[in-house]
């Protein structure tokens, strides 16, 4: 369980290395699936630490709900309540990078950048 906690780990840093490519390159839409994908992993990664399982699902605040159910349950429920809005996104960016086109501004990201750095602090450095 170790390793594929690591594993998850070491694959959310590489899609927000690739969401700060992305940024560079002005490629919003990209950027934002990238932030996406790295949040969800820290969060999977968490939920395997916790209760070494999680539910199949992309939604990230289905997911972090689940982790208030076992888990700093007030600090992760005002995380989301936070940050709602900018979790919406990455969750249409998700959406939206397999079935319909959806345009992000550099504005939304880098409030998404901000979100999934809290996010990583929250989960793995408290």
């Amino acid at each position: 369980m170790r390793e594929e906690i690591e594993l998850f780990l070491k694959r959310a840093e590489v899609f927000k290395r690739d969401a700060e490519n992305d940024f560079k390159n002005k490629d919003f839409d990209i950027c934002m699936f990238h932030l996406e994908q790295a949040a969800q992993l820290l969060i999977k990664a968490k939920l395997l630490e916790i209760k070494g399982s999680f539910q199949r699902t992309h939604s990230l605040r289905t997911l972090l709900l689940e982790l208030a159910e076992n888990w700093k349950k007030e600090e992760v429920k005002k995380f989301i309540e936070e940050n709602k809005e900018v979790l919406r996104d990455l969750e249409r960016a998700y959406i939206s990078s397999r079935y319909i086109y959806e345009e992000f501004f550099e504005e939304e990201v880098k409030r998404a950048f901000e979100v999934v750095e809290k996010l990583k602090e929250m989960l793995w450095k408290g």
